[in-house]
This record gives structure tokens, C-alpha cells and sequence, in this order.
């Protein structure tokens, strides 16, 4: 039994108080992961104003950005663009299941943590009117539409014509010349 006086206890208390209250706090994100994201979900966002969708059934309603892995990429776009518009479809972001079964989008969004799902939703996205955008080497030749890459140290995007169109995209000027490198 201890016998320090109840002033004591309530000392040792207010001393530890911050010490929890510190260890309570979850742990802030990386911050080159959060750059990265706030980076890439304006990237997505701004790619999107600059690509038309020749399929009529994807002018109408929701314009829909699915995202598999990439979990502070999906808060970023929640949080920067949930609330906005490209044209006249409000955006939906959707965090999609682990599994190369996605849903019907405008934008398909795979991080490097689901690479191993990238050979299935290629082939399932084959034809598709879905933007499929990635971030790993070689993306573009297996199909990716548009692949984010680190040059200096800094996130640029490149982008794939031929997969643009073999989706029924139309790629914008613009788009194409802002674009670290352009596939034809």
C-alpha cells in the first residue's frame, strides 16, 4: 500500500497526464506519404478535367473515382474534391475492396500495395471506359492509362495514348503537354 498523501498522488497524476494524453494521439501520417497523396488527388482531380469520355453513358450521373490501396490518396480526394465537379457530374470517391472486380468508374485508381491485382484488372478493364492510373515502373506498357513517377524527387505523370483510346478516352492537349512523358 503506498503512502504518499492524496496531494502526491494527484502530483504524480498531472505529471503523467501529458505523457498519456501524448501516447493516446495516433501517430501522424508520413509526411511524404501525405504530400504524395495531396499530390496525386490534385493530379487525378486536374487529369480528369482534361480527358473527355466518348462513352454517352459516362456523361451522366456521378462521376465516380475508385481507388484500391492508396488509403490516404482516397482521404485526400475525399476531403479536396468529394464536393466538386467535372462538367456537371459531382464526384463520388470510392474506396473499393481489395480485388480486381472493380466497379464501374471513371477513374480507376491502384496503388503499388495492390500490384499483384493490376495483371486481373487490366484484363478485366480491357475495352472499358475506365481511366486506370497507377504508380509503378513500367506501368504504361502493361496497360496502365496514366502512371504516376518520381523524377528528381518530385511526382510528375506520364501518360499512354494508345491505352487512352483503346478505353474511349479523348486526351487533351494540355494533358499531353504537361505530362512527363507521352506513349503514343
Amino acid at each position: 500500500m503506498s503512502t504518499a498523501g492524496p496531494g502526491v498522488r494527484v502530483k504524480r497524476l498531472l505529471l503523467a497526464l501529458p505523457l498519456l494524453l501524448c501516447s493516446a494521439v495516433q501517430q501522424p501520417r508520413d509526411a511524404e506519404k501525405d504530400t504524395t497523396s495531396i499530390l496525386q488527388a490534385n493530379y487525378i482531380y486536374n487529369i480528369a478535367k482534361l480527358v473527355e469520355w466518348k462513352d454517352e453513358g459516362m456523361r451522366q450521373g456521378n462521376f465516380i473515382i475508385g481507388v484500391i490501396g492508396g488509403a490516404n490518396l482516397y482521404q485526400e480526394l475525399i476531403k479536396q474534391y468529394s464536393t466538386r465537379a467535372i462538367g456537371k457530374q459531382p464526384i463520388e470517391v470510392r474506396k473499393l475492396p481489395r480485388s480486381a472486380d472493380a466497379e464501374r468508374c471513371h477513374i480507376l485508381f491502384v496503388g503499388k500495395s495492390e500490384l499483384s491485382l493490376l495483371p486481373e484488372v487490366y484484363k478485366r478493364m480491357q475495352g472499358k471506359p475506365t481511366m486506370v492510373v497507377t504508380e509503378y515502373t513500367g506501368a504504361l506498357e502493361d496497360g496502365a492509362v496514366v502512371n504516376f513517377v518520381k523524377v528528381d524527387n518530385l511526382l510528375k505523370y506520364e501518360i499512354s495514348l494508345s491505352n487512352a483510346k483503346s478505353h474511349g478516352l479523348v486526351v487533351g492537349l494540355t494533358l499531353k503537354n504537361l505530362a512527363h512523358r507521352v506513349v503514343e
